[in-house]
């Protein structure tokens, strides 16, 4: 910017007392505004919890909150949170202050993740995670990303059997549930296919297990459907 290089050539003594005064000066604006009455910060405009979009289209998402009583908070983007949204993930370089958007021009399989929003008081140190996945269409039973023809389409999303049951119906499906040992085969193949080659599947490298038409939910060991 034009004001660098006047600041690159101040003496550093110079330059460590106009650092220390913008420390000062941030701290006392923190704390003038808090003796205004009780701080608080309010989100104006989060993320939905699934955004779809198709590979090369363009993701815009905005994430906006407004301070009471203090400054406007931080707002910042976390990638690869996992499929259960309880990993630390990695902070992306976007921060502003009361209003971001998380920008990508043209999605690729890379960019298919779990996100989520951090609204930040930088005061307080108080924040709100707001979580959300970016995906592509499911497209469960067509060779669209790579899977091929299948007998059983996986769909990548984290829900309890229940949901999973309604989201299936939902579909015009229903949830698999293999009767004998080559129908069981079949379904572990097209899982296979699907979780190695499917964008949604990438956040569930770290699970083992997927829901099928049966369960043991009410008592470890007696399956019922």
């Amino acid at each position: 910017s034009t004001g660098s290089p006047l600041l690159l050539a101040l003496p550093f003594k110079m330059l460590k007392s106009l650092i220390l005064v913008a420390i000062v000066l941030a701290c006392g604006r923190c704390s003038d505004m808090g003796r205004k009455g009780k701080k608080s910060f309010e989100v104006l405009k989060k993320p939905s919890a699934e955004i779809v979009v198709d590979i090369g289209k363009t993701v815009s998402v905005v994430c906006a909150a407004h301070g009471h009583s203090m400054m406007d908070p931080m707002v910042y983007w976390v990638k690869g949170i996992g499929a259960r949204h309880d990993e630390e993930g990695k902070r992306l370089p976007v921060t502003s202050v009361g209003k971001s958007t998380l920008y990508i021009e043209a999605a690729e399989e890379d960019d298919i993740d779990s996100y989520k929003c951090v609204i930040e008081d930088v005061c307080t140190g108080d924040k709100t995670d707001i979580d959300f996945d970016v995906k592509v269409p499911d497209a469960t039973c067509e060779d669209v990303y790579g899977v091929g023809p299948v007998v059983y389409g996986a769909t990548w999303s984290f829900k309890n059997w229940t949901a999973a049951v309604q989201d299936c119906k939902d579909k015009g499906m229903e949830i698999a549930l293999p009767t004998n040992s080559d129908e069981n085969a079949e379904l572990l193949r097209n899982l296979q296919k699907s979780f190695e080659t499917h964008p949604n599947a990438r956040k569930f490298a770290h699970e083992n297990w997927v829901w099928i038409g049966a369960h043991d939910r009410t008592k470890e060991g007696e399956w019922s459907s």
